[in-house]
């Protein structure tokens, strides 16, 4: 095995994460190296020592392997911020046209005010993690040029937190509002019930992403 491969290999055996994420970084360091090699060769050195030198120029597995490590945790906490912005609005899209499609436009008697309210504010709420979403996005983006992996990930992480948190915290007030009025309410149908239930397990699986530790360096 050339010593390019073994240092691709100790890399790959250290970090953990998404394995498209790691196959992209593990590529770019095989080829900046390679392309290094490359130079040293054209320089007259063997290609032994070429890559061996291209290697040490790279810097040690342990501490490149940290830095990788962050920039996988920040691309999954990216790709998380992307479910929130599409999947939030699709489930509440979905929602709305199942209970159309099953149940109709809402009948009885008129709702109190205060219910009124719960669910003008419940429509505020849901609004706020996709939008909570986008403007991380667009932060991350901006700060990139000024932070590192590390800085950066705790960045939307938090984010990520508070778009699961408000969410739940939606759905929260309008089950407990509509409950107080009227528990047969929440049975609109069996569509609209299995979406309910995905958003709320959509809304719980967000939350370990955002605070979970971060996956530890092999040794």
């Amino acid at each position: 095995m050339s010593t390019i491969e073994a240092y691709i290999g100790d890399l790959d055996r250290r970090l953990r994460g998404s394995a498209k994420a790691k196959a992209d970084l593990l590529t770019e360091a095989r080829d900046g190296l390679t392309d290094a090699a490359e130079a040293y060769r054209a320089g007259g050195v063997e290609e032994a020592e070429a890559e061996r030198r291209a290697v040490a120029d790279f810097g040690p597995a342990a501490v490149i392997a940290r830095d990788y490590q962050a920039e996988l945790a920040l691309r999954g906490d990216i790709g998380t911020l992307w479910k929130v912005i599409v999947g939030v609005p699709l489930i509440q899209v979905g929602w709305e046209l199942a209970r159309i499609w099953t149940y109709g436009d809402w009948s009885g008697k008129p709702n109190p005010d205060w219910y009124l309210a719960v669910i003008e504010i419940f429509g505020v709420l849901v609004l706020v993690p996709p939008v909570i979403g986008a403007v991380s996005l667009f932060g991350a983006r901006r700060l990139g040029r000024r932070l590192d992996s590390v800085s950066l990930g705790k960045v939307t992480r938090w984010t990520v937190g508070a778009a699961a948190s408000t969410n739940l915290l939606a759905l929260l007030l309008l089950t407990v509002g509509t409950t107080v009025l009227d528990p047969s309410m929440l049975n609109v149908s069996l569509a609209c019930n299995v979406l309910a239930a995905g958003w709320v397990a959509f809304s719980f699986w967000l939350l370990p992403s955002a605070f979970r530790p971060r996956p530890a360096l092999a040794a």
